[in-house]
């Protein structure tokens, strides 16, 4: 008998209802597994209320799947018990499972209908799209307020944010980081001794824990933010906080921890399809150099050092095999309508999942702006300490700056999202031609969307198609490509980093 667990889940709203009951659901798949002679090794249930939101217990069954390989089968009652909202989609794209939706009459494997599997990728696809465009927002969000000298982060021991822009000196722990830069900068001591130090000379990180960590102490003599400026995505700004220690004391204090700070080997060329292949015979990614100043040439990168692939070849010769992966791709006129059908599908979920995050969002908020507020009349009555106060206030003022930021990256992912449909279309009908005009950048771009796992073994190029593109390439025989099985045909979506962040999302808005 074919192992298998159960899963049964209800909100707070569905749990009057009839037929929405965990004891209702539970039996229907207890008498499903029954006639189909499979053997249920656990059964995990999930009630969510208004107070309390997650899933406990799928991430439960999440684990043991993980540890028990020969667990190969879910069953629920049908999609939305398993999938609570648009992001649970991709959660699942790593487990090689069977699941049974048992009211729909649908299992997703990777025996399942063409239709099936495609509806399926494409919501995958558009799932990872959307979440990678909302990272992508938030971050785009902190990097302009980093170029405008704003510190997007919790600003570290020292200083705190009064307000939902300003970080100002926090005068205790600003005592505690002067005197350990000035003790440290003389040269003459360790950070093991120099906490002791502090201490003994009565400079305290906090009342209730007076000697700070010794990894914290590094990381606090290390900071550029104290001299006014800031890191910030590898990147240095000019910081509008007022400055804590000179930049003089702080490159003291850098060579006082004597050590060797290697310079970075940076290669100033971009090559286009470097990072997108491994090699045949030893598994090391595919490197490229340039040879007589103008030849870009690729091959193995022999990190494990026991290759014996000598091959090189020529970008152009790449970029023509490269070519033949895309031209196999096109669609028929029932797969454009699965398309069709498939986003209409995938938008819905979307619609759910971005109106329930942001309302969760705001209630959060909420929640927070109230503890900020109690907590300054409790400050004012003597009921807690200053330092307490400046702690939480720090901590709750950045997730309230988060939170709304996030809030601002769901109106941008919403349109980036309803760009990237457009693009999947345009994209299954027109591949061929649109990678045959543009320059070689952005057809390795666009072969990121499409490809993954391309392997080259003396010079010949293999791959395997991400979802739901397998299914367009060569038809409905999507299993085909130069003599490698599709690894990738399986429920329940491509694998993670089908749509690599920076690169998927950018190329489907533009």
């Amino acid at each position: 008998m074919a192992k298998a667990v159960i899963y049964a889940r209800v909100s707070s709203r569905e749990q009057e209802r009839e037929g929405y009951s965990i004891p209702a659901q539970l039996q229907l798949l207890k008498e499903y597994a029954y006639k189909n002679n499979l053997e249920i090794v656990e059964e995990y249930t999930d009630a969510e209320t208004a107070k309390k939101s997650g899933r406990t217990n799928y991430n439960e069954m999440l684990k043991l799947l993980k540890t028990h390989k020969d667990i190969k089968t879910i069953l629920v009652e049908k999609t939305d018990r398993l999938y609570r909202n648009f992001k649970d989609f991709v959660q699942l794209e790593d487990y090689d499972l069977e699941v049974h939706l048992v009211k729909e009459g649908s299992i997703l494997s990777e025996n399942s209908k063409s239709h099936e599997k495609f509806i399926h990728g494409i919501k995958v696809l558009m799932a990872k799209n959307y979440i990678d465009n909302l990272s992508e927002e938030v971050k785009k969000g902190q990097k302009q307020k980093a170029e405008q000298g704003e510190y997007p982060a919790k600003p570290p021991y020292g200083y705190t944010r009064l307000n939902n822009k300003t970080i100002v000196i926090d005068e205790n722990p600003a005592i505690f980081v002067k005197q350990a830069y000035k003790l440290f900068s003389e040269g003459d001591i360790s950070l093991d001794k120099l906490r002791y130090k502090l201490v003994e000379d009565g400079t305290l990180y906090k009342s209730e824990k007076p000697m700070m960590g010794k990894s914290h102490l590094e990381k606090i003599l290390k900071n550029i933010f104290y001299t006014g400026d800031f890191d910030f995505s590898g990147k240095r700004y000019n910081g509008t906080h007022e400055a804590l220690i000179t930049k003089e004391l702080y490159y003291k204090v850098q060579e006082a921890f004597k050590k060797d700070n290697k310079p970075q080997y940076q290669n100033g060329h971009n090559f286009a399809f470097a990072g997108m292949m491994t090699c045949g015979v030893c598994g090391c990614t595919i490197t490229a150099e340039i040879k007589k100043s103008k030849y870009i040439y690729y091959h193995c990168t022999n990190g494990k050092g026991i290759c014996n692939q000598k091959y090189n070849i020529r970008e152009e010769d790449l970029e023509k095999q490269f070519s033949a992966a895309v031209d196999k791709i096109h669609t028929t006129k029932e797969q454009q309508e699965w398309i069709i059908e498939a986003l209409k599908q995938s938008n819905v979920q979307k619609d759910k999942f971005q109106k329930e995050k942001i309302e969760q969002l705001q209630i959060q908020n909420k929640r927070l702006t109230e503890r900020i507020n109690k907590l300054y009349v409790d400050k004012l009555d003597g009921i807690i300490s200053e330092d307490f106060w400046f702690e939480k206030h720090n901590e709750w003022n950045n997730q309230l700056l988060n939170n709304q930021e996030i809030i601002k990256a769901h109106t941008v992912a919403n349109k980036n999202y309803m760009d990237a449909g457009i693009r999947i279309i345009e994209l299954a009908g027109k591949a061929r031609d649109m990678y045959l005009s543009r320059p070689v950048n952005e057809k390795a771009k666009l072969l990121k969307i499409l490809l993954s796992n391309s392997v080259l073994t003396d010079g010949k190029l293999s791959w395997t198609y991400k979802k739901p593109f397998d299914i367009f390439a060569e038809g409905l025989s999507c299993t085909k490509t130069l003599g490698r099985k599709d690894s990738n045909l399986r429920m329940p979506g491509p694998k993670p980093g089908a749509l690599p962040l920076g690169y998927a999302p950018l190329y489907l808005r533009h």
